[in-house]
C-alpha cells in the first residue's frame, strides 16, 4: 500500500473509532449534561443577535440538504467526466450514495435517538432520528471527497490549502447550523462529521480514485 493510502486508512479508522466513542458516550447518557449545556448556552448567546444571523444559519443548513449537495456533486462529476477521470467519478458517486444509506438506513435506525426539544426549533425538520446528524455526515463525506479529488487536480500548496480551508469552513458551518437551529444535539453533529469523514477516507483507500501528486509551492 502506498503512503498516501496508508495515511488515509489510518485517519479513516481513527475517525470511525472516535465516532464509535462519541456514540457510546451518547447512548450511555454520559454526554447528556454537556449536550444540554452546549445547546442552551449557544441559544442564549445567539438570541440577542440580529435576525440575519438566523437566516445565515438556515442558508448554511440548506447547503447540507440533499438537493444542493447533490447538484454540487453532479457538477463536479460532470467536470471529471470531461477529463475522463472515471475512477474519480465512481468514488464521488459511491461516497454520496453510501454515506446517505449508511447514515439514514443503518445508524439512525439503529440508535433511535430523538431530536432535541430543549430549545425552540428555528426550522422545520422531518421525523427522522437525530444520531448521527445527516447534514454533518453527508457534508463531511461528499464535500470532503470532492476536496480530496480537487487537491490532486489542483495540487500546488496554496491551491490545496485554499480547497481544504473552504471545505472545512463549509462543513463546520453546516454542522453548527443544525445545533444553532435547534434540530440536533452537538454530539449528533460531531458523530456525523466523524462518520462522514471516515467513510470518505476509507472509500478512497478501497477505490484508489486518483494518483496523488506531491505538493508544490
Amino acid at each position: 500500500m502506498d503512503p498516501v493510502r496508508a495515511r488515509f486508512l489510518k485517519l479513516g479508522l481513527v475517525a470511525w473509532g472516535l465516532a464509535a466513542l462519541v456514540i457510546a458516550l451518547v447512548m450511555t447518557g454520559v454526554l447528556s449534561t454537556a449536550d444540554s449545556a452546549a445547546m442552551t448556552g449557544l441559544r442564549a448567546a445567539t438570541d440577542p443577535l440580529p435576525d440575519w444571523t438566523d437566516a445565515a444559519m438556515r442558508g448554511a443548513s440548506w447547503l447540507g440538504d440533499g438537493w444542493p449537495r447533490s447538484l454540487l456533486a453532479l457538477g463536479f462529476v460532470g467536470y471529471l467526466v470531461s477529463r475522463k477521470l472515471y475512477r474519480a467519478v465512481s468514488y464521488i458517486v459511491y461516497t454520496a450514495l453510501g454515506i446517505a444509506a449508511l447514515n439514514a438506513w443503518v445508524l439512525k435506525a439503529l440508535f433511535h435517538r430523538p431530536r432535541p426539544e430543549l430549545v425552540e426549533r428555528l426550522v422545520d425538520v422531518d421525523a427522522s432520528w437525530s444520531l448521527p446528524s445527516g447534514h454533518a455526515a453527508n457534508s463531511a463525506a461528499v464535500y470532503g471527497a470532492i476536496a480530496l479529488i480537487a487537491t490532486v487536480l489542483w495540487w500546488r500548496k496554496a491551491q490545496r490549502r485554499t480547497i481544504w480551508a473552504v471545505t472545512g469552513l463549509l462543513v463546520f458551518l453546516i454542522g453548527l447550523s443544525r445545533i444553532w437551529l435547534g434540530v440536533h444535539w452537538p454530539s449528533d453533529v460531531v458523530a456525523g462529521w466523524l462518520v462522514g469523514a471516515g467513510w470518505a477516507l476509507l472509500l478512497a483507500v478501497a477505490l484508489k480514485p486518483v494518483q496523488a501528486r506531491f505538493p508544490s509551492a
